[in-house]
């Protein structure tokens, strides 16, 4: 099924229905930690460890500590929860410790003193709208073990320059990185299997991608409006599906793929989008198979 752009109206009303989800999310936390002069709020979980909690403004840099004591007792600390540093504008770097093992829904929405972020090796999931228009976000590194970037994760981190995707990720979520404008080039790892509709769409400065050799699915307009795009480069031996109108065109991109791969590109959706394929040379695809044994 193809998913129609009905453009900024459909923004407006998703920002709209979030703010107001936002609104009815009552201020309420367990307990309250001071960290190296911070106070942050924390909830107390079903299996005794603690969420991150902070409803109130915070501002400069925040180190969150890997575990926290109350009453006597001391908690883990394994995620950042829902809406934890929403809108906190002030904030210009976090520490996430290697306890952390999930970043939730709207955790740094709209953070737009945020410039650079660290996700560990020990967070797993990034969840929908977590980095939502941290406008000043230049730098992401995520952490080996992240297997799912949300559906809106990045939308609109338009300072954003570098991004590559680990070889945990198995997807990336619908609008995930929409209109980030400042991005030049992506990597996307080998265990990456879907690409999510509009999930580049208008990273208007995006240059060049590289797309790993696990890709089967790109959604629909995923790469639409990536006006600069002069290179693209997939590993996948077999062409991945395009949902529709993934890539403008016409399109004078060059398009490199596998070795022994050049036909399969040519009679598939991709002829339509790039009369400009190249093949990788075989011998230095061999030289790289031999290498990795």
């Amino acid at each position: 099924m193809k998913i129609q752009n009905f453009g900024k109206p459909l923004n407006r009303l998703i920002i709209m229905v979030a703010i107001c989800m936002l609104s009815l999310h009552a201020m309420a936390y367990d307990f309250s930690y001071t960290h190296q002069g911070t106070t942050l709020y924390y909830n107390v979980t079903s299996d005794n460890t603690v969420d991150v909690a902070d409803y109130n403004s915070v501002s400069g840099a925040v180190v969150i500590p890997s575990s926290v004591t109350n009453n006597g007792t001391t908690y883990s600390v394994t995620s950042i929860g829902y809406s934890a540093f929403y809108s906190c504008s002030g904030l210009t770097s976090i520490t996430i410790p290697n306890s952390v093992t999930s970043i939730g829904t709207y955790a740094f929405w709209r953070c737009s003193g945020l410039t650079s972020i660290t996700i560990p090796n020990s967070v797993t999931s990034i969840s929908e709208w977590a980095f939502y228009e941290c406008s000043s976000l230049t730098s992401v590194t995520i952490g080996n073990s992240v297997t799912s970037i949300g559906d809106m994760a990045f939308e609109g981190c338009s300072s954003l320059t570098s991004v590559t995707i680990g070889n945990s990720v198995t997807s990336i979520g619908y609008r995930a990185f929409y209109e980030c404008s400042g991005l030049t080039s992506v990597t996307i790892g080998n265990s990456v299997t879907s690409i999510g509709g509009y999930a580049f769409y208008n990273c208007s400065g995006l240059t060049s991608v590289t797309i790993g050799n696990s890709v089967t699915y790109i959604g629909y307009e995923a790469f639409y409006n990536c006006s600069g795009l002069t290179s693209i480069v997939s590993k996948a031996t077999v062409p991945p599906e395009l949902d529709g109108e993934v890539f403008p065109k016409p399109n004078s991109c060059n398009v490199t793929v596998p070795c022994g791969s050049l036909e399969a590109y040519t009679s598939s959706q991709w002829n339509n989008y790039f009369p400009n394929r190249i093949e990788e040379d075989c011998s230095s695809a061999l030289q790289e198979v031999e290498s990795t044994r």
